[in-house]
């Protein structure tokens, strides 16, 4: 057996009818009262017209108020049946077939296989066809062959109409399921599309003509604490003709995006241009690591036979001194050349950053911790000028190899000053609400004036034995995790600042 139609597709339907039978069934009472004569209606039996009609009336309203309360397709097809055989005895009362209801009986036959397709539908049908086949013919007693054709004829006509009427509901019913199905898939791609633009690192504003805020994702809405519905501030409008915008939009690019339609709606795109920096340098690290990894076993293999040569020649012994002097430089240089491979390596192959909240107080606390036992001497101090629950966004591995490059070379420059007493002191300190700096500062000689402006540059040292990789690496790392770091002077050693993102 075919399902009805649901609730939500055959409560409307149902209610316009319910109206209708009603409209019908005071009409029909109307008519009577006006028709004092019984020419139109009732000429063959007035009082049960009369009574017929009234209680046409009553069911009418009955069904009327069950509908505006709950809507049931079952009991709607039984109201059906009532009605049928109500509408069959007013035609009867009437004088048949010919009366002119013949064509309203056909109406609850249509409505009972549009809510209730398959053998119910069908028997409405057949009870329309045996309520007229009673009321033509057994009740009158009448057989002849012409009314008895003309019944038949109605009863197929019934019949027909029954069929085409599930047929085209079935039609209806595939519709409104695909119609559905769409509008559901449409809806999900909406809440999807919706969520991803939420959660993108970019912000996002949709806005009318009339520059009103349609949309505006979590990222915007952070940054400018605007709402939908809210008039876009003239100087976000502004923006993009600014060649470097102040204030709120200081250090962010907006771009506005025209859409195609009538209602010439846009979009402005604000993008953060430090996360821009940081996408640019994972490329550039990416890149780099391609390269090195490439170069560097051609490097390694002619070097390390270079060194076992020199190795295998100072251990002769007809050697003189003298060369051997040259055979140690060759192992001084040659070991120095692996150490920049090792460390443009160490770079290269830098993973993609994590970045992950760190509670910055514990977490520099540990690697104070840690740093003094793999050195075995208590040579850094710790201070923290700000709330121990303060959290960054940083990888944990990348802010490691920072501290620990920073303070190593602190330390070794604090030593050629104060030798037993050299130390680096870590200080956290919190600049805005928004940020969180570290500060490493050592008690060495401090930086010369003219090394300053080459500090982060690859291979920049004053070191004999060292690569000029150290400070660039922490620069990188740094910018990976769109974090800052700076020399901000001599006090009286070297200070360094790593200025990173609250979570």
């Amino acid at each position: 057996m075919n399902h009805p139609i649901s609730i939500g597709r055959g409560s409307r339907l149902l209610s316009l009818y319910s109206y209708y039978s009603l409209i019908l069934a005071l009409s029909i009472v109307v008519v009577d009262g006006l028709d004092s004569m019984d020419v139109i209606v009732g000429k063959e039996a007035p009082h049960l017209f009369l009574v017929l009609s009234s209680l046409y009336v009553l069911a009418a309203a009955v069904f009327v108020a069950l509908i505006t309360r709950t809507t049931d397709s079952q009991g709607a097809t039984t109201y059906l049946f009532l009605e049928t055989a109500l509408l069959t005895g007013l035609m009867f009362a009437s004088g048949g077939l010919t009366a002119g209801f013949s064509s309203l009986l056909l109406i609850p036959v249509v409505m009972a296989n549009l809510l209730a397709p398959g053998i119910l539908g069908y028997s409405v049908a057949a009870w329309l066809s045996l309520a007229v086949i009673y009321t033509e013919h057994i009740a009158p007693g009448e057989f002849g062959i012409r009314d008895t054709a003309n019944t038949g004829v109605y009863g197929g006509i019934c019949f027909a109409l029954a069929w085409l009427t599930q047929l085209l509901s079935h039609r209806i019913n595939a519709a409104l399921s695909l119609a559905q199905d769409n509008a559901r898939d449409v809806q999900r791609l909406q809440r999807l599309s919706q969520q991803a633009l939420m959660k993108l690192p970019d912000g996002i504003i949709a806005c009318t003509k009339d520059k009103q805020i349609l949309f505006i994702n979590d990222t915007a809405t952070s940054w400018f604490k605007l709402q939908p519905g809210a008039a876009v501030p003239e100087w976000l409008m502004a923006a993009p003709s600014h060649a470097s915008p102040q204030g709120k939009l200081q250090g962010l690019t907006v771009t506005r995006l025209e859409t195609d339609g009538p209602d010439d709606d846009f979009l402005l795109l604000i993008e953060d241009e430090a996360r821009l920096s940081a996408e640019v340098q994972q490329a550039k690290l990416a890149s780099l690591g391609r390269l090195t990894a490439s170069i560097a076993h051609e490097i390694r293999n002619p070097l390390s036979a270079l060194n076992q040569a020199a190795q295998l020649l100072d251990e002769s012994d007809h050697l003189p001194a003298e060369d051997k002097k040259l055979t140690a430089i060759i192992e001084n240089n040659s070991q120095r050349i692996n150490r920049i491979i090792g460390d443009i390596l160490q770079l290269s192959r830098g993973k993609r950053p994590a970045s992950a909240p760190v509670k910055i107080h514990s977490y520099v606390q540990n690697f104070c911790q840690n740093f003094h036992h793999a050195s075995g001497e208590n040579c850094l101090k710790f201070s923290c000028d700000t709330s121990s629950n303060l959290t960054v966004l940083f990888d944990p591995d990348h802010l490691n190899q920072v501290l620990t490059n920073l303070c190593q070379n602190g330390l070794r420059h604090a030593r050629k000053a104060r030798e037993q007493d050299a130390e680096v002191v870590l200080r956290i300190l919190s600049e805005s609400g928004s940020s969180v700096s570290i500060e490493i500062t050592d008690n060495g000689f401090g930086i010369a004036e003219n090394q300053i402006s080459r500090l982060f540059e690859p291979f920049s040292t004053t070191e004999h034995d060292g690569t000029g990789l150290g400070l660039y690496l922490c620069r990188e790392l740094c910018q990976a995790n769109q974090a800052t770091i700076e020399f901000i002077g001599n006090h009286p050693g070297a200070r360094f600042s790593i200025d990173m993102k609250c979570a």
